[in-house]
């Protein structure tokens, strides 16, 4: 479980669905005064190097940043996603922002943030890259197992990215626990799960979806995936999966879904918009 480093994913197409989601979910917290707490459960170091070993490995950015980093229309839609891409290369001139470093930027200074991350070289990395900002408390420890622990939060509003491996099987399971158990401690919280699409006979994002959807709280996905499932191996897409979505999120989704299709998508791709249980 430990063998995981996002560096090696970091600025791909999954990473642009989820951390432009993230940021139209903090866009939507952000037009009330009223602090919030954000809790980021699995933050990985929240500043990549794409020149560096991990990111040259596979080159994964190929299939995300690089596609989109001078796209008009997205800049308009979501300038904060370029903002704060522009602000972690004024460090790190070919750079990619984790989402602790969209969370630190897009908050207000009487937010509180929470950073939780099991690996330790990368929880010794966002130590160093954020351990300056009082805001933001950082954990060395498994992300879901912290979540209940922290809730409620102080301030009551707020939200949780939850962005896990998924490198063994009982880690869905463990997530819907997790979940099921947040919502009775903490039910006006917003949950935002990302998960991935991968070949046929290993995803279990349907499953997934099925499991929260029977919680019984308000729920959106939104999935974007840039070419056809495989039958076995590959990631052909992902999405996120948002309890408690604030209101008008999917009307901001949708012209952003509807350009990352066609910025990213190769033949076979699909992208999916919807409201599975609808607020009451």
């Amino acid at each position: 479980m430990l063998s995981y480093k996002h560096g090696f994913h970091s600025g791909n197409h999954a990473d642009i669905i989820k951390h432009i989601t993230l940021c139209l979910l903090l866009r939507s917290l952000n037009k009330k005064d009223k602090p919030y707490t954000l809790v980021d459960t699995h933050s990985g170091s929240g500043i990549y190097s794409l020149d560096g070993f991990m990111a040259s490995k596979n080159q994964e950015y190929k299939t995300g940043i690089s596609k989109i980093e001078n796209n008009k229309i997205l800049k308009n839609l979501v300038p904060e996603f370029y903002e704060v891409l522009d602000k972690c290369r004024e460090g790190l001139s070919n750079s990619y922002p984790g989402s602790p470093f969209f969370e630190q930027h897009l908050t207000r200074q009487d937010d509180r943030l929470v950073f939780i991350d099991l690996h330790p070289n990368e929880y010794e990395n966002l130590k160093n890259n954020f351990k300056k900002d009082k805001r933001i408390t950082i954990q060395n420890t498994d992300g879901l197992k912290a979540t209940n622990a922290l809730l409620p939060p102080n301030p009551r509003r707020g939200l949780v990215l939850i962005d896990p491996a998924y490198e063994e099987k009982n880690e869905y399971i463990e997530l819907v626990k997790t979940i099921k158990n947040a919502l009775h401690k903490w039910p006006q919280g917003i949950f935002a799960i990302w998960y991935p699409v991968l070949g046929k006979m290993r995803d279990h994002s349907k499953n997934l979806t099925n499991d929260l959807r029977r919680l019984n709280a308000p729920l959106m996905q939104v999935e974007l995936c840039i070419e056809e499932q495989e039958e076995v191996f590959g990631m052909c897409g992902s999405g996120m999966l948002i309890l408690n979505y604030p209101y008008m999120l999917d009307t901001e989704l949708e012209p952003v879904l509807d350009e990352l299709y066609k910025a990213l998508g190769k033949k076979g791709a699909s992208a999916r918009l919807k409201v599975i249980n609808p607020q009451p």
